[in-house]
């Protein structure tokens, strides 16, 4: 979360409390105490789930990001090996496939299993 997602969540957490803080006065002006009180406890447990929501979806986009990295180092760390591996020469490539061809003992084909 870099300076600029923080003020926008900040500017929305304000937005959301100056808009509970106005519907509080005003039902506190026209219904009374009770159903004042009513109101700003339901405003700001909508406050809450606002807040957590946006963490919870902070979070859920930084495991992906996360997830991506690695997919994408994992695929680097192969493509690196393949081109390591395709720059030797090819005798060299085809004895050690035929090494690991002869340290495979079973070679009957998927249908033949």
């Amino acid at each position: 979360m870099n300076t600029l997602d923080s003020l926008f969540l900040a500017a929305g957490a304000m937005s959301a409390n100056a808009n509970a803080v106005d519907h509080l006065i005003n039902t506190a002006l026209v219904y009374g105490p009770g159903v004042a009180l009513t109101t700003g406890t339901i405003c700001a447990l909508r406050t809450c789930r606002w807040a957590a929501n946006r963490y919870h979806q902070w979070i859920t986009d930084r495991a992906d990001r996360r997830w991506y990295t690695a997919r994408a180092t994992r695929l680097n760390t192969v493509a690196d090996r393949a081109d390591a591996y395709l720059a030797m020469p090819e005798a060299i490539v085809t004895a050690r496939l035929e090494a690991h061809y002869a340290l495979e003992t079973d070679h009957a084909s998927k249908e033949d299993r």
